[in-house]
């Protein structure tokens, strides 16, 4: 299997609205249940994985990716945060 098969496979997948309710399930109430740190890592990770899969959805009028990067970045930041108040101690769950 190439790597064109490979995008495309992850790109259908990505659009099937099941995979995207499995999603939306999963952060709402399967990630809770591990705390602060599972659900900021998987909302980072899975808008981080639709970006990259579909960036012809998240560009400006322009054509940037600007907004959509910043957005993954700070997701990704946040994440960081929420990981080393928990593990400081200052965070529970």
């Amino acid at each position: 299997m190439n790597v064109m098969q490979t995008t495309t496979i992850l790109k259908r997948t990505l659009t099937n609205p099941y995979f995207s309710l499995a999603c939306f399930l999963a952060v709402w109430f399967v990630l809770p249940r591990f705390g602060g740190v599972a659900v900021m890592v998987g909302c980072a990770g899975i808008l981080s994985a639709f970006i990259s899969a579909q960036p012809e959805r998240f560009r400006s009028r322009s054509g940037s990716m600007l907004l959509a990067t910043g957005l993954v970045i700070a997701m990704w930041i946040a994440a960081a945060v929420v990981t080393a108040l928990t593990l400081g101690g200052a965070l529970h769950g």
